[in-house]
């Protein structure tokens, strides 16, 4: 595959495999570790709670309640809301949380938390662990020490950080107004090896009142699952509010993958960039290349690092879509033996997790020079012109279209088989080594505008892969768009080529 790059920046940033590691964000079925499930299997052996079946179904409905109630606020919210719920309310209370966490939202007795730990604790984890390990892909050199995990639950977020920054935790606080599930989520990392200094709080007013403002900034600030449990607006956005003034760098949102939970993280990604583009607009010193206070000024500021590309408005608020990915993930021993399939059928060893969510930085937006700026990619008809004898006597042995074994490579979630890998490794006596599969580091995506991200699958026909992207429209990336792409192998075979291995929430390449 022939490609001409042109400038010296462009050869640093692209190289074929580099686009595909730079590109890659998604994963395929992901197998809960070992640790988080020999844990969650002793912890239910010690609760015996009976009717654990009907417990989980009963608990799955309750959720259901929760997105009718948040369905409902839809209709009535209004653009001034979302940017400032708190209009009329004296200045010197507007950073004040005025709404308790718990006393608004879900309490969990003792019969919904086990039930909670069999059925939904994986696949939360795996969405966390998706979102996080994209973090840091995205951000190489961030390695966060201290971390604020709000609405902790039984610890899904923090099992998820472990996995993923396992050498870089000092010290993590959890606020979790439910003491059943406080006491689950101790009991769960009991014995636990190389943990990191944990508190445990129940609101947010507690923790800002037992440490010094000093010390409440957090490096990453993680709120999973927990927004759609309160059901004002105006709480909400108060909560992230007080979530965003103790992020020193990194926030991330993360609710289902649902129209309601898309809904509620466009809500509280707007809020956010209206907010810091006002203080910028207010502040004394201009952010201008001359201005002697540039360091101070661009502390201010934020910016999206995943999903988006950009900072501007939604573009699928327009389209009438809503954003949200997906991951599979290998159902453990505990989920099926206590989960329900709809209709009655087989329950497979798999299940999707399908999460909305936004990560966002404070500061601003690097300018990063596009991934394909300057580069020219030959046509087929120019590739097969340069062919010599002994590329057409591989053309011909090797057959045009993939064979069966490369077609399961390209779907994207594949069955599991019949024995699942993690009941041979749950009853595994001797510790567990395992290695974490290292990502390939050949290539990074940048966090400038030249990235834009697939949404939804992409559609394979022939020898087009077509692919609707959220992308970037400007150098500055203040604006976005959803633009559907068509990848042709006749014009373009190296971007095609990665077209076909690209999949849901994968990045793809763009030149100004």
């Amino acid at each position: 595959m022939a490609t001409t790059l042109l400038p010296e920046t462009a050869q640093k940033v692209l190289t074929q495999e580099a686009i595909r590691s730079a590109a890659k964000q998604s994963q395929r079925c992901l197998t809960v570790p070992v640790k988080l499930r020999r844990a969650i299997k002793k912890y239910l052996r010690e609760q015996e709670e009976p009717h654990m079946k009907r417990k989980v179904l009963r608990l799955s409905e309750s959720f259901s309640q929760i997105k009718d109630v948040n369905s409902q606020l839809i209709a009535s919210t209004s653009k001034q809301l979302v940017e400032d719920p708190l209009q009329g309310v004296d200045q010197s209370q507007r950073w004040k949380i005025k709404s308790s966490y718990g006393d608004i939202g879900l309490t969990y007795r003792d019969d919904e938390t086990i039930a909670y730990v069999a059925s939904r604790m994986p696949a939360v984890f795996s969405a966390c662990h998706r979102v996080l390990k994209e973090v840091r892909r995205r951000l190489p050199e961030f390695s966060p020490a201290k971390v604020l995990d709000f609405g902790a639950g039984t610890g899904s977020a923090f099992w998820a950080l472990r996995e993923v920054w396992p050498n870089s935790l000092e010290k993590v606080n959890l606020v979790e107004p439910s003491q059943s599930m406080q006491r689950a989520g101790q009991s769960l990392i009991q014995g636990q090896k190389n943990l990191p200094l944990i508190h445990s709080y129940g609101t947010l007013q507690s923790l800002t009142k037992s440490i010094n403002k000093s010390e409440r900034e957090h490096d990453l600030v993680i709120a999973s699952y927990v927004l759609g449990e309160i059901p004002s607006l105006k709480d909400r956005i108060t909560v992230v509010r007080q979530l965003w003034d103790l992020t020193r760098d990194v926030l991330i949102l993360i609710e289902p993958g649902t129209p309601q939970g898309s809904n509620i993280i466009s809500q509280m990604r707007s809020h956010i960039l209206w907010m810091e583009k006002r203080k910028i607009r207010k502040s004394k010193a201009p952010i201008d290349e001359t201005s002697k206070d540039l360091v101070v000024a661009r502390k201010n500021g934020a910016y999206i690092v995943a999903p988006c590309s950009h900072d501007g408005a939604c573009p699928l608020e327009k389209a009438g879509k809503y954003c949200h990915f997906v991951q599979r993930l290998e159902r453990t021993s505990t989920q099926r033996a206590y989960k329900r399939s709809k209709g009655g059928q087989p329950l497979r060893g798999f299940e999707d997790e399908k999460f909305s969510f936004i990560a966002v930085r404070r500061g601003q937006r690097p300018r990063e020079p596009w991934p394909l700026d300057g580069v020219k990619f030959e046509t087929l008809k120019e590739q097969h012109a340069k062919r010599t004898l002994q590329d057409l006597e591989i053309d011909y042995e090797e057959p045009e279209e993939p064979s069966s074994s490369q077609q399961a490579s390209l779907i994207p979630f594949e069955k599991p088989d019949a024995t699942y890998d993690s009941d041979v490794m749950e009853v595994d006596d001797h510790e567990d080594n395992e290695e974490e599969e290292e990502d390939d580091d050949t290539g990074h995506a940048d966090l400038g505008g030249g990235w834009g991200r697939i949404i939804y699958m992409p559609v394979r026909r022939g020898k087009h892969v077509t692919m609707d992207v959220c992308r970037s429209t400007n150098e500055d990336a203040s604006e976005g768009t959803l633009q559907r792409i068509v990848v042709t192998k006749n014009k373009n075979p190296t971007l095609h080529n990665q077209a076909r291995k690209s999949l849901w929430g994968d990045l793809w390449p763009f030149q100004r």
